[in-house]
């Protein structure tokens, strides 16, 4: 928008890391060269470590840039890698390789092809991991045996690392001391000084064709050092949005106000230098309970406020420093507890195959097929039928010994029964008289078990 207006060719504060538009402070100029030698000599691990804002992706990419004609780069620079397949996965990718359709073994035998089989000159390859300090410590023992592998005398994975200061904690662990023994080139970054935020700033307007001299005067860089600290990050944020009110105003120059304006537009907050003479005037508004020790004016000023318990007024600088520093020293003790979630880290030697869950649809259970019969025997089907009872019982033995004698036997009695039924037909049966107490003797025989 403002290009056109202050006659520049380019964005001279872009919002991403841009190579071209490097500025060799001294701090990261040294890095870059000692990143470069330890690379080029494949002497071990480089590691560079520094704030948020202060560099660390740019000189990832330069090193990216600077090293791609003479080896395959591998620069992962999302460093939220949960699995060792997915690790294997971005490193095939950023150099070329199939990295589809394999399991964990695979990608690893592929990684090893490539750079030991001729796909890959015998230098080796250059792997660098930004924001490394996000990667669980599986990971990072899966990048140190990556190191291990070796052709001709030379290593075939030269590694550089970068991340905050987390990251050189974390090789503090004892788990991590293989690794730390490997590191063989520490770098560590740091915010520019005044003269350095001055000299930056003049020269990103001169790379994108303005006069930064003119553009932006010495009291206007002296304002965007104060409001950043030298924060290259926060830097470019900040003349970039103080360019844009400029344009708005219809001025030529960047004057220290609209610095001011435009670091208040940005963070919501007054800006630093608005307090510095009020310091004395109101006192300081500091959290904490309203019986704690306090002046006399302190205490009449609580009693006033009492629908707010929680707040409370003190003019005694040393009382707040007292306490801002026990308040520091709790957050001490908390950053250097050890971390849960790596708790459960081993070497590698003992990391067993990551499983991967497969959700398929479950079968129906009736279709299942059953290994195993079970099989129920009926008690009364497993009982020996006992013998029919014989119309004479004097013939039970002889039928018992003889089936076919028995059936003989049954059927002459059938025939003489049919034969006295033809010769009497008319004849009368008697008819029993009913005795009822001989029924009830003969029914409880048989409950008995008896025969009648």
């Amino acid at each position: 928008m403002y290009g056109a207006f202050f006659a520049l060719k380019k964005q001279p504060f872009a919002s991403v890391p841009q190579t071209d538009q490097y500025f060799p402070a001294a701090n990261i100029e040294a890095a870059r060269v000692a990143l470069t030698r330890c690379i080029e000599r494949g002497e071990g691990v480089g590691m560079v470590v520094g704030p948020t804002g202060t560099g660390k992706s740019l000189l990832c990419r330069l090193l990216a840039e600077q090293f791609k004609a003479t080896f395959p780069i591998a620069e992962l620079s999302c460093g939220r890698l949960s699995t060792r397949r997915s690790l294997f996965q971005a490193i095939l990718y950023k150099i070329g390789q199939p990295y589809r359709g394999m399991d964990e073994g695979e990608l690893r035998i592929a990684l090893v092809d490539y750079l030991t089989l001729g796909k890959a000159p015998y230098r080796g390859m250059v792997l660098i991991v930004d924001e490394a300090h996000t990667l669980p410590l599986r990971l990072l023992d899966e990048i140190r045996m990556m190191t291990n592998l070796a052709g001709q005398g030379r290593p075939l994975v030269r590694l550089s690392l970068a991340g905050n200061g987390s990251l050189e904690e974390r090789f503090a662990s004892p788990k991590m001391e293989s690794f730390n023994q490997r590191i063989s080139t520490r770098c560590y970054l740091e915010a520019l000084s005044r003269s350095e935020t001055q000299d930056y700033i003049h020269a990103q307007i001169d790379l994108a064709g303005g006069c930064g001299i003119d553009l932006f005067a010495e009291d206007t860089c002296q304002s965007v050092f104060k409001a950043t600290d030298g924060v290259p990050r926060l830097i470019n944020q900040l003349c970039d949005h103080a360019l844009l009110l400029a344009y708005v105003a219809g001025s030529r120059i960047v004057e220290p106000a609209q610095i001011e304006e435009a670091w208040a537009d940005l963070q919501q907050l007054p800006t630093p230098w608005n307090g510095d003479g009020q310091r004395e005037q109101c006192g300081v508004i500091e959290f904490g309970r309203i019986d704690e020790s306090t002046d006399e004016s302190s205490k009449q000023t609580a009693a006033d406020n009492s629908e707010f318990p929680s707040l409370r007024v003190a003019n005694d600088f040393d009382e707040v420093d007292a306490e801002l520093s026990q308040v520091c020293r709790q957050i001490e003790r908390i950053e250097q507890a050890p971390e849960k979630t790596e708790d459960d880290f081993q070497p590698l030697g003992t990391i067993k195959p990551e499983i991967e869950l497969v959700l398929t649809d479950t079968d129906h259970p009736f279709n299942e097929e059953f290994e195993h019969e079970e099989v129920i025997t009926d008690r009364y089907a497993a009982t020996t039928a006992a013998p029919c009872p014989l119309l004479h019982p004097e013939k039970a033995a002889e039928s018992a010994e003889s089936p076919a004698a028995e059936i003989e036997n049954i059927e002459s009695e059938i025939n003489n029964i049919k034969n006295d039924a033809e010769s009497q037909p008319n004849k009368p049966r008697p008819i029993a008289a009913v005795r009822r107490h001989e029924y009830k003797r003969l029914f409880a025989k048989l409950l008995q078990g008896t025969s009648p």
